[in-house]
């Protein structure tokens, strides 16, 4: 005899907005009500829950992170996409990604479990190429996650 647990697709978290994921500059990015820039993912959990500590509405009360991203197939080559748009890696005010889309999907996954973030927004640091694999391979995974249990 087997048994199966399943959780409905409809589950949400009590207490807590769904998760999304938008690009900068998206409809759904500007209706985000606080938006947070920090340096450290200790940092923006810290602020998220200053910020949601103050709300009775706590479902649907949602802090946004921006992060800076750079994606590609390989590590590498992302690395050398952000240098060569001539952007530093150390003079970032908010948290920074350079990597594979595999583990900027990973991350943002863990941002919403650890609760640094109810959403996050995520801003091309070196152009179009990031900014499509954005749109072709990151949204996707997350556009019905808001409906699901993290």
């Amino acid at each position: 005899m087997t048994i199966e647990f399943s959780t409905p697709p409809t589950a949400v978290t009590i207490g807590r907005p769904g998760f999304q994921v938008a690009g900068a500059g998206d409809a759904v990015a500007l209706t985000f009500p606080i938006v947070v820039r920090r340096e450290t993912l200790r940092d923006a959990q810290r602020a998220r829950a200053l910020l949601r500590a103050g709300t009775h509405d706590q479902a649907n009360f949602a802090v946004a992170l921006e992060v800076e991203v750079a994606i590609a197939p390989h590590a590498a080559s992302a690395r050398a996409a952000v240098e060569h748009a001539g952007t530093s890696t150390d003079d970032s005010e908010t948290i920074r990604y350079v990597g594979t889309t595999h583990g900027l999907i990973t991350l943002l996954r863990d941002i919403y479990v650890a609760e640094v973030a109810d959403a996050v927004i995520l801003v091309p640091i070196d152009g179009s190429a990031t900014d499509r694999r954005i749109r072709e391979q990151v949204l996707p995974v997350f556009a019905d996650v808001r409906h699901r249990v993290a």
